[in-house]
């Protein structure tokens, strides 16, 4: 004989009977929406039941709904929805008055004349459920938003035990998990008013094909607002809530249809609805007008990839969390409205220009941003490729090559030349002028010990190097260096320079390496570039975004801001939050900035940007460009901007590695550089984006030489000739150049410099700091005669005159050096 039990299998189903008979028995209490007292009760099972129900909770807590955030272009409107759950949160009077209708009628026709717990219903529900019918039946609307809402709340903290348990109908649990549900819908209607509960509930319900709430379910079934809804429209949603899987008029629309009659049905038999209606809504076939909200930034057309941009920056920020989960959460879940910087006029100029330079479906690629100098804002973001996660075809990818790896991009790219233009500023913080000469030889070969970082000469190898573009050989300025791209004369002044101030340069500018991503602090080791002799003529990879950022605070005259991809974030109740901030702050000396310019200048208008310099699509702007041509032309690109519009483009392969050699729109070149495509491509943009926005024809302010010296190839400065001025004026001209000055005890006679000014100098170049030597004039020499000649006894013939001895001049200058295209 088995043991007995130590306990009825059914007593806690009796214990939780008892706490339901409890609560009926104090049903006026409950009635008027108040928790029930222990003293409104009788009897030790009555006694026991209400025991039970105090225990339980009574505030229902946290009743925010997810609900998906809103990315919108600068302009304002929808670019994209992100979400876990597809859910617009809307008000009451936003819901069309037949919805409300059908779904009390459906659900709990009581609704508005009983309390939070529908008496009569438990009475009918307990007899059923005591003889094994389960725990179904005589939930009011109040409690099943209850219910839904501790779904919700489960689902948003990842807790699917919590969200399974919220669900169960069966046993102990299902009269245990009915009796908190009748706890917390107490005190809901303590808190909220009906058609408060109502609307909630329409927000919290699941509609299937991961639609959440009315509006969400009116928008993706019918294509309209929920305030729009029809009768027929709104009893199929409403009779949807009971079982959305088995009513999906998606999948099967004839069971859909059935139960939409059955939701008329019911409210004819209320009096929400006259017979003659009835009878015309159930006659109306099933009309679906899907308009499916593709889930993220896929819909996003062609900001798909900024779009991704943006998602990657709430995520990643600390404005907007401490944790990435934390971020993630609030972005997916916390119904935001983001408006980015992107304008669509100018991102469908650049897609078009992007386009047209390398036609989608190739095997070559092309990626363009487009920054506001002075703000930092992203006006365009677009590359030749689609967005989606089916990447096994040829130009299809979700990789955006503007941006870092840590923002969903690539490791970057090798930037060439582009980075001449860090180096440029440099040497003017320095203090040398463009007018400086360097060597440029045609090729170079030296040891690593030739350069300097941080301080100290560099130990290793040996650095070869020649010239990719802009000829060499003997000596050139720097102006005229920058305008031909020579790399041979820019190693010249990198060997001047210390490596270590030329890599904190770029990255004062927001130049950091790809693989990591954009603007991050210097100090961050695994961020910063790295420092090899190579550095000048652009090895580190690096993104089309940083660098147009770059070129941004140059147009800015050394303002720099963080490129910025979002301009406002409001929450769900429309109040601002924190953003990321551009951080804009000037880090270049605004003369510096002025001369790289001025410098920048050149290449577009005689260097190696002529061929599309001038262009008609420019016509009448200034602009200061730079084109960047790798070993192989692997990466191509073309850096520029005028002073309201930065860009930076590049044109190559992402993997394999391979020089852009192969047919491009049909072309075949033998070469290809950073004018050749480029450059087209960025005219393309900047050129008709001007004009869409209406830009003045601006112009750039000249640097001037205020503060820098003019050196030689040698690295001497050049002395400025003060032959012909004062002591005083000569002697000011060279302490301002940076020498110190002897005024020489005698004097030399000169016939062209009146008596006391300056007649010569010691140096016509020295090293900074030397002692210059000017020496003044006594005037001219005097004239001397000679005896006269005894008069001949033959007349002689007539003599030219003697010639008269030449006037003293001052020293030739040095010849000016050769120039070099």
């Amino acid at each position: 004989m088995a043991p007995r039990p130590t306990s009825h299998p059914r007593r806690p189903v009796l214990r939780l009977l008892a706490a339901f008979a409890a609560v009926s028995a104090a049903g006026g209490v409950l009635g008027a929406g108040l928790v029930v007292p222990a003293v409104a009760a009788t009897g030790n099972l009555t006694s026991q039941g209400v025991d039970i129900f105090n225990e339980l909770p009574g505030d229902l807590g946290d009743k925010s709904l997810s609900e998906a955030s809103t990315i919108l272009w600068g302009d304002g409107t929808v670019m994209a929805k992100v979400y876990d759950q597809n859910r617009s949160v809307i008000t009451f009077d936003q819901i069309a008055p037949v919805m409300r209708d059908a779904i009390v009628s459906i659900e709990d026709d009581r609704f508005y004349q009983h309390g939070a717990v529908d008496l009569k219903g438990i009475a009918r529900a307990l007899v059923s459920n005591a003889g094994g019918g389960g725990t179904q039946g005589a939930s009011t609307l109040t409690q099943q938003y209850v219910k839904n809402v501790l779904v919700q709340q489960a689902v948003q903290e990842g807790d699917t035990q919590a969200a399974a348990a919220a669900v169960e109908h069966e046993g102990v649990d299902g009269y245990a998990r009915k009796l908190r549900e009748m706890k917390l819908a107490v005190g809901v209607e303590k808190e909220m008013s009906k058609d408060d509960i109502l609307t909630g509930y329409l927000n919290v319900a699941y509609f299937q094909n991961n639609v959440y709430g009315i509006e969400a379910a009116a928008q993706y079934y019918f294509s309209r607002a929920a305030i729009d809804l029809t009768l027929p429209e709104s009893a199929l949603l409403a009779g949807m809530v009971q079982n959305p899987a088995a009513y999906n008029p998606v999948k099967y629309p004839d069971a859909a249809v059935k139960r939409r009659n059955v939701v008329l049905d019911r409210m004819l038999e209320v009096g929400k609805i006259d017979q003659v209606t009835h009878d015309q809504a159930v006659a109306t076939p099933l009309d679906l007008r899907r308009n499916p909200s593709r889930q993220g930034c896929l819909a996003a057309g062609t900001a798909a990839y900024f779009c991704t941009y943006v998602v990657r920056v709430v995520e990643t920020d600390p404005a907007f969390g401490a944790t990435e989960e934390d971020r993630r959460r609030l972005l997916r879940s916390g119904g935001l409205t983001i408006k980015t910087t992107l304008d669509p006029t100018v991102q469908q100029i650049t897609q078009d220009s992007v386009n047209r330079g390398v036609n989608p479906g190739q095997l070559a690629r092309a990626a363009a941003s487009v920054v506001q100098p002075g703000t930092g804002s992203i006006l365009a973001m677009a590359q030749n490729t689609t967005y989606s996660p089916d990447d096994d075809q040829i130009g299809v990818t979700t990789y955006n090559y503007n941006v870092s790896e840590a923002m969903g991009g690539t490791q970057g790219f090798q930037q060439g030349s582009t980075f001449k233009a860090f180096t440029l500023a440099t040497w003017l913080k320095a203090g040398k002028s463009l007018d400086s000469t360097v060597a440029a030889p045609s090729r170079g070969d030296d040891p690593f010990s030739a350069f300097t970082s941080c301080g100290q000469k560099m130990r290793g190898g040996r650095y070869p190097y020649s010239n990719s573009e802009g000829g060499g050989g003997g000596v050139m300025s720097v102006r005229q260096a920058t305008a031909k791209s020579v790399n041979t004369a820019y190693v010249s002044m990198e060997k001047q320079l210390d490596l270590c101030d030329i890599g904190a340069t770029a990255q004062s500018l927001g130049v950091y390496k790809g693989r990591v991503g954009e603007n991050f602090p210097t100090g961050q080791t695994n961020a910063d570039l790295d420092l090899y002799p190579s550095l000048t003529l652009g090895t580190n990879l690096v993104t089309p975004l940083a660098v147009a950022g770059a070129y941004a605070a140059f147009a800015a005259e050394g303002n720099f801001c963080r490129p910025t991809a979002i301009s406002e974030v409001l929450d769900t109740d429309g109040k601002p939050l924190a953003i990321p901030s551009a951080d804009c702050k000037q880090v270049l000396d605004v003369n510096v900035a002025r001369n790289v310019t001025e410098a920048l200048q050149g290449g577009w208008t005689g260097g190696t940007a002529a061929s599309v310099g001038g262009k008609s699509l420019l016509k009448g702007r200034q602009v200061a460009s730079k084109t960047g041509t790798t070993n192989k032309s692997l990466d191509t690109w073309f850096a520029a901007y005028t002073p309201q519009l930065a860009s930076a483009v590049w044109v190559g392969h992402e993997t394999p590695k391979s020089p852009i050699g192969e047919r491009i729109n049909g072309v075949r070149r033998g070469r290809v550089f950073g004018a050749t495509i480029a450059g087209p491509i960025w005219t393309g943009i900047v050129g008709p984006a001007s004009d869409a926005l209406n830009l003045p024809k601006a112009t750039f302010t000249p640097g001037s030489n205020d503060g820098l010296k003019t050196t030689t190839s040698d690295g001497r400065t050049r002395v400025p000739s003060v032959v012909g001025r004062s002591v005083a004026s000569a002697t000011s001209e060279l302490q301002a150049a940076g020498f110190k000055v002897r005024v020489a005890g005698g004097t030399v006679s000169s016939q062209s410099v009146p008596k006391g000014r300056v007649a010569s100098q010691s140096a016509r170049s020295a090293a900074a700091g030397a002692t210059i030597t000017i020496t003044r004039s006594s005037g001219p020499a005097p004239v001397r005669t000679q005896e006269p000649a005894p008069e001949p006894t033959q007349p002689a013939a007539e003599s030219p005159a003697a010639p008269q001895p030449p006037a003293e001049q001052p020293p030739a200058p040095a010849p000016a050096p050769d120039a070099q295209g």
